[in-house]
C-alpha cells in the first residue's frame, strides 16, 4: 500500500475511533491526529481536511472550549471557500453549524451574515429553488426565532416550506414532517428565551 493510500485509511480509522470514543478529550486527540496527517492542503485534500476541522470544532464546542471551536470551524470554512464552491451540498452543514454556534455564543448577527453569504453563493452556483437554499432559510429562521424575532423567523420558514412543497410535490409526507419539525422549534426557542431572561443575558 502506498503512503498516499495509507493516509486516508489512517484518517478513517482515527476518525471512526474518535466518533466512538466516550471521553471527549480523547476523541479530540484522535481527531487532531487525523488532521496532523495533512501538514499541507491542496485541491484534492481540501474537502477532507475541511471536514476534519469541522468535526474538531464540533468536539471543542461540546467540551465548551469555544475559542478552539471557532478556530477550527472557521479554518474549515476558509478551505471550502478557497478550493471549492461553498454552495456544494456537503458544505451546507458546516456553514449552518458555524452560524448556529455563533448565535449560541451571543453573536447571532455574525451567524446571520455567514448564512446570507452562503445563500448568495447558492443562488449563484445552484438555485434559490433548491433544497440547499431551503436548508439555509431554515437555519436563518432558527436563529431569528431564538432571538425572539418571530416575524423574521416566519418569513424564512415560509420561504423554506414553499421550496419544500415544490421539490417534494410527490412526497407530501416529507412536507408534513418538515412542517412538524419547524413547529417544534417554537416551544424550544421559547424555553431558551426564558432561560436567557432569567439568567439576565
Amino acid at each position: 500500500m502506498t503512503t498516499a493510500a495509507r493516509v486516508p485509511y489512517r484518517v478513517e480509522v482515527w476518525h471512526s475511533q474518535a466518533a466512538c470514543e466516550k471521553h471527549r478529550e480523547k476523541a479530540v486527540e484522535l481527531e487532531k491526529d487525523a488532521l496532523d496527517l495533512f501538514p499541507e492542503v491542496d485541491e484534492d485534500t481540501a474537502l477532507l481536511v475541511s471536514n476534519l476541522h469541522a468535526n474538531l470544532g464540533g468536539m471543542y464546542r461540546e467540551i465548551e472550549k469555544y475559542d478552539l471551536a471557532r478556530q477550527h470551524m472557521e479554518a474549515g470554512i476558509k478551505l471550502l471557500e478557497k478550493y471549492r464552491p461553498v454552495s456544494m451540498h456537503d458544505s451546507i452543514p458546516q456553514f449552518t453549524n458555524y452560524a448556529v454556534f455563533l448565535s449560541d455564543i451571543g453573536e447571532p448577527e455574525r451567524g446571520m451574515t455567514a448564512l446570507k453569504r452562503l445563500a448568495r453563493y447558492i443562488k449563484t452556483y445552484n438555485s434559490e429553488e433548491s433544497e440547499d437554499f431551503a436548508l439555509v432559510q431554515e437555519a436563518m429562521g432558527g436563529i431569528c426565532l431564538t432571538q425572539g424575532r418571530i416575524s423574521e423567523a416566519k418569513e424564512h420558514f415560509k420561504k423554506a416550506i414553499d421550496i419544500y412543497e415544490t421539490i417534494w410535490a410527490d412526497s407530501p409526507e416529507q412536507v408534513e414532517a418538515k412542517y412538524q419539525e419547524i413547529e417544534e422549534l417554537y416551544p424550544q426557542a421559547g424555553i431558551r428565551l426564558a432561560q436567557k431572561i432569567l439568567s439576565g443575558e
